[in-house]
This record gives C-alpha cells, sequence and structure tokens, in this order.
C-alpha cells in the first residue's frame, strides 16, 4: 500500500484542526490529486505484478551521489534529491513512471506545451529528463548498467491532451493497459544486488517533511474521521460514530488516531496522557491513555 507523505498528513489533520491559507488548500488539493493518480496507477499496475517477480518500488527518494555526513556543513536532509513516483524492474530494464493527474486539458504545439487559454505550460518532459540523468548516475554509482526507460503517464482518462506527441516517453490513460502489458513482464534474471543498492540509497528523512510551523494551542480539538475528516460523535463509553459517513470505530482505535495526529504534526510535541485528553477535547481520558500504553494496545511512539 502506498503511504501518503508526512506532509499530506499534516494538510489533512491541519484542514479540520485549523483555518488553512488559501496556498496551503491548493497544496493539499494538488497532494490529494497526486495521491489518487499513484493509487489509480497501482491498481492497474498490480494486475500485471500480482505472481511475477516483477519489483515495484514507490515513491523512491535519493541523492544522486553518495554523501558522507563527516564532512557537510548542514543538514543531509537540506541537500537536493530526485523524488521518483514509480520505479519498476520488469523484463530485465528498469522502468521510471512519474504519475501526473492533471484536470486540465493541454495543447502541444511547436515542441512546447500550452493551457486551452494559450498560456504556455512547463514542460512536463524535463523532470522524467532529470530522472534519467540522475538514475543513471545512481546506477553507474553502484558498477552496474542496465537498460532503462523514463515514462510520463497522464493517468486523469477525463483530460484530453490535443496534438500529443508520438514518443514511448508518453502515456495516457486510454492506452496504459496496453502499454503496461508490453513491458510488465517477468524478469529472466535475479536483481535482488541490485535491488539492495537501491534501498540502501533510499531517503525518507526529508526537509519539507519536518514539523508542522502551527501553536498547539492554536488547532481545534476533538477527534475525527480518518476516512472523510468529519468529527466523531461517541455513541457509548467504548464507541464511535462518524457523522458523515456513519463508520463505527472503537476507542482503541480512536485513541490511537489522536496520538499518531500529534506525532504526525510535531514530533517535539510531549505526547503524555494529558496532552492526549486535551488534544481529543476530553473525548478519550488520561486515564484510559495511562492504562491502554502499559498493556501496551496503545502505542506513544513508532517502532523502528
Amino acid at each position: 500500500m502506498r503511504e501518503k507523505t508526512r506532509r499530506h498528513q499534516q494538510l489533512e489533520i491541519l484542514n479540520r484542526r485549523y483555518r488553512l491559507s488559501a496556498y496551503e488548500r491548493e497544496e493539499l488539493q494538488k497532494l490529494e490529486a497526486g495521491y489518487e493518480g499513484e493509487m489509480i496507477f497501482d491498481g492497474i499496475a498490480d494486475e500485471f505484478i500480482q505472481d511475477t517477480n516483477i519489483v515495484h518500488m514507490k515513491d523512491y527518494n535519493f541523492y544522486p551521489e553518495e554523501i558522507d555526513q563527516r564532512f557537510l556543513t548542514r543538514s543531509k536532509k537540506d541537500m537536493s534529491h530526485v523524488q521518483i513516483d514509480n520505479l519498476v524492474i520488469a523484463k530485465d530494464f528498469l522502468y521510471t513512471f512519474e504519475i501526473k493527474n492533471y484536470s486540465f486539458d493541454l495543447n502541444y504545439m511547436e515542441s512546447k506545451w500550452y493551457f486551452d487559454n494559450g498560456n504556455e505550460f512547463a514542460d512536463p518532459l524535463v523532470q522524467v529528463a532529470k530522472q534519467r540523468n540522475m538514475m543513471n548516475r545512481l546506477i553507474g554509482g553502484f558498477g552496474r548498467e542496465v537498460r532503462m526507460f523514463n515514462v510520463l503517464v497522464f493517468i486523469n482518462e477525463n483530460q484530453t491532451i490535443f496534438n500529443l506527441p508520438a514518443s514511448n516517453e508518453i502515456i495516457v490513460r486510454s492506452n496504459l493497459k496496453k502499454k503496461l502489458s508490453k513491458c510488465m513482464v517477468n524478469n529472466q534474471y535475479d536483481h535482488s544486488e541490485l535491488v539492495r543498492n537501491l534501498e540502501s540509497r533510499r531517503v525518507t528523512d526529508l526537509k519539507y517533511q519536518g514539523d508542522a510551523l502551527v501553536d498547539f494551542h492554536s488547532l481545534g480539538k476533538g477527534v475525527f474521521c480518518k476516512a472523510c475528516g468529519e468529527r466523531l460523535i461517541r455513541m457509548n463509553r467504548n464507541w464511535f460514530k462518524c457523522s458523515s459517513c456513519k463508520e463505527v470505530l472503537p476507542i482503541i482505535e480512536v485513541a490511537q488516531r489522536v496520538i499518531d495526529e500529534i506525532s504526525i504534526l510535531n514530533k517535539s510535541w510531549p505526547l503524555t496522557p494529558t496532552t492526549i485528553q486535551r488534544f481529543s477535547d476530553n473525548q478519550v481520558s488520561d486515564f484510559f491513555i495511562r492504562k491502554h500504553v502499559q498493556s501496551k494496545l496503545l502505542k506513544l511512539q513508532e517502532e523502528d
């Protein structure tokens, strides 16, 4: 299952507990659209990957060159990194698939991209070219050679691209399955060493995924549905119900969600039973937190 980035989760939480700026509401919409597109691609790709030896690495972030932290004058998190939506090893080739879930139409004319209104749109193939160059440097650093294809996928089936250039680098939703059926084929050779090399260079601690810059006391308190964001209503001592989607949740799950939200927003905030009770607007008591942390039914921090 593909996970949402920490920033995406932060904005979802803040959208129901805080007044987001117009800029951050737009940022959340873009993250939601991007995640939706990636999940659509995953669902289609999984039809071909299931019961094969194909490798699918999602949200792969890396530094193009090995960095020795002993010689850095700034945090490694501040160094420029490369992000790839999907890295696939299939048919003994390496593929990257960059997913674009645009809700607007585009025009391609004279090697440039345009909105419907005629304004120029930033060339999305520039990102694909950068990924190709950076991946070549990364793979070369392993002392390996592998044939690579870098692809841009326009995943929104309602989007139209006029004068779409004939290019193996571009796939649209209407021919995605046909294209994947040709490349999503079993590997004949063992690529486990390459996978280990790639995993050794994967970056998870990124600068833009840091703590949210918001004051704890300014946040709305209460318990909310993770699925739709609406406030939960207490049914009885042990159960809550979503006022919108009607999902019924046990209090232990609601309590863990409150704990997780605090940690997602800011890892420096103290995770004390009193703080958790306050954040839940007294819907989960500090006594309940203490009792179930001791019994290990609740976790105050992620396990390494």
